[in-house]
């Protein structure tokens, strides 16, 4: 199982996350205060090791608030997890797609945009399916297709 290592918020695009010590995620909304709030990507995750990997090809350590996602957690391989729902602490979710990563990643390091394309590095975005709130040391594991909504 994945465990959540770091939390952030997006307040206003193109500007830099808030680490925060919770996310609260609605049900068909996302995460409160999160720019994109109500719109079609409600919760973005990235993996650990996938941003490793893409920092190690890049050259350098870079903070993973960089990727300027929601959720940093442990493991890799976050791809496979789209078409998914997963437990995320209390909350669920139904992982839509891939994250494509976009210039403003390249704000954090040059050269980071394209470091995280290869293996869907820049991580997963979801749409919440159940809200509650997601601290770090949560969970995220994929559920059963009986287990899902």
């Amino acid at each position: 199982m994945h465990r959540v290592l770091r939390v952030w918020v997006r307040p206003e695009t193109e500007r830099p996350v808030e680490e925060r010590e919770e996310l609260v995620l609605v049900e068909g909304e996302g995460v409160v205060g999160d720019h994109a709030f109500g719109r079609m990507r409600h919760v973005t995750v990235v993996f650990e090791d996938d941003w490793r990997e893409a920092t190690r090809e890049l050259g350098q350590d870079v903070d993973p608030a960089g990727r300027r996602a929601n959720v940093l957690v442990s493991g890799g391989g976050g791809g496979r997890l789209v078409g998914a729902r997963v437990r995320l602490g209390p909350t669920e979710l139904e992982v839509k797609g891939v994250v494509s990563p976009c210039p403003v990643m390249d704000q954090a390091a040059p050269g980071l945009m394209q470091a995280l394309r290869p293996g869907a590095r820049a991580g997963v975005w979801a749409r919440v399916v159940a809200g509650g709130r997601v601290v770090p040391g949560d969970g995220l594991e994929a559920l059963p297709l009986e287990e899902s909504r």
